[in-house]
């Protein structure tokens, strides 16, 4: 066993998955100190800021909100996630628009899985695919759930990494089940984000 698990941990030096968590954990930390700090000065300097921007956030209609989060969910996570979990929590239901949020989320990933999967069926694409990144199959394969969750819970693009897990042919079940960590992220960041405000 502690052979395995050296194996395993020189794997994850080797291949900069530390590196790659601990700048996500940087990352993250940094979002959250920037925007802190931003919600602290205008609280502040702003007179009824928190009252201001909830009537702002609250003039959009909630179906067209919900539409374009998923879609960007889909395909690339084209606008972080965090302005809608914002959008909830200033609404009159948040936990239901931050579980719905959540839901559409992880949804946007596994259909992204699909999407990348049915790529890979395109024969000029496969081919250089394989030409390109074959050698990274089988250590995917192996490790790839490390990156799934971190992609799920921390600044990662998640339907970016999904889609590529579609499109490696991994297994479904795995990105099906490692990827609902997405949901803690979002529940996670709208408890914070109800602190704030």
């Amino acid at each position: 066993m502690n052979k395995r698990l050296r194996y395993f941990h020189a794997y994850l030096v080797n291949n900069g998955i530390y590196s790659l968590a601990g700048k996500s954990i940087v990352r993250l930390i940094i979002i959250v100190l920037i925007f802190g700090a931003a919600l602290y000065l205008a609280q502040t300097y702003i007179s009824d800021f928190n009252e201001n921007l909830k009537i702002f956030l609250l003039k959009w209609d909630w179906k067209l909100v919900v539409s374009l989060f998923f879609v960007s969910e889909t395909l690339l996570g084209l606008i972080p996630p965090d302005f809608f979990i914002v959008w909830a929590n200033s609404s009159n239901h948040p936990m239901i628009l931050t579980a719905l949020l959540a839901t559409l989320s992880y949804l946007g990933g596994m259909l992204a899985y699909f999407i990348g999967y049915r790529i890979s069926k395109i024969p000029k694409f496969n081919r250089w695919l394989i030409n390109k990144f074959s050698s990274h199959f089988a250590t995917f394969h192996k490790y790839g759930g490390i990156i799934i969750v971190f992609s799920a819970l921390f600044p990662l693009p998640f339907s970016t990494i999904t889609m590529v897990t579609g499109m490696l042919h991994y297994p479904f079940k795995k990105v099906a089940m490692l990827g609902s960590a997405r949901v803690l992220r979002f529940f996670g960041y709208g408890y914070f984000l109800s602190l704030l405000f």
